[in-house]
This record gives structure tokens, sequence and C-alpha cells, in this order.
């Protein structure tokens, strides 16, 4: 019953830090931490393109590292790694950003997880990459 009760306020506790955090896409932020163009599409060209990761909790991000894993979907759901982006931020920030360049179309899963801490993961986000 103790095991219960302990894993249950972890799960609360973790819920509470990062239950805010938001993993937002845009072609650049601005120095006020606010996204320019956000969107969950963007076209690239053959040559690839840079998509921003915005990374926003108004309560602080609570972690000194996060990783951004980043699969590929196929049509029927199946996730392939694809690449992981480790950045260092502090605790107290409200957003960090984190650029990472596409050179290939089709749908991706980013997942972004408290390095620093146990690897909890802190946020989602689905972004689809076009050609033009």
């Amino acid at each position: 019953m103790k095991v219960t009760l302990l894993s249950l306020f972890a799960i609360f506790i973790t819920g509470l830090l990062y239950g805010q955090t938001n993993l937002r896409f845009c072609r650049e932020v601005n120095k006020d931490g606010t996204c320019k163009n956000p969107a969950n599409e963007f076209s690239i060209s053959a040559e690839g393109g840079t998509i921003t990761f915005l990374l926003k909790n108004k309560e602080g991000l609570g972690t000194s590292k996060v990783l951004y894993k980043i699969f590929s979907l196929s049509d029927d759901g199946k996730e392939t790694y694809n690449n992981t982006i480790e950045q260092d931020v502090q605790a107290g920030w409200n957003y960090a950003w984190e650029e990472a360049v596409f050179y290939d179309p089709g749908t991706y899963k980013v997942l972004v997880y408290d390095k620093s801490e146990d690897g909890t993961l802190i946020s989602t986000g689905i972004l689809k990459i076009f050609n033009q």
C-alpha cells in the first residue's frame, strides 16, 4: 500500500511540475520568447530547412537540461528514431528554444525529456514537413 501511495504521489508531483510545459514549433523565436509563425506544418527546400522548438512553462522549466528526441512517423504510425538534441537550460527560465534542421519531408514526433533528473517526459508535439 505504501508503494502505491508513493507512486501516486510521484505521478501527482510530476504532473504539477511539468503539466504546464508546452512545446511549439515555429520558424524563429523573438528575444522575448514569442514564437514567429507558429505551426505544426512547414515547407522546406530540397536543401533542408530549420524549424525552432519553443519550450514554455510560466512556472519555470524546472530542470537544467532537456532532451528533444525526434522520431519519424510512417503512415501506419510506426516510429523510427531520427535524432536527439540536448540543451542546457536553467530551472527558473520560463522558456527556451532550440533549432533543428530537417532534410526530409514527413511526419515527425518530438518528445521532450528532463535530462537532469530521471528522464521524465515533459512535453510532446507532432510536426509535418513538406517540400516546397
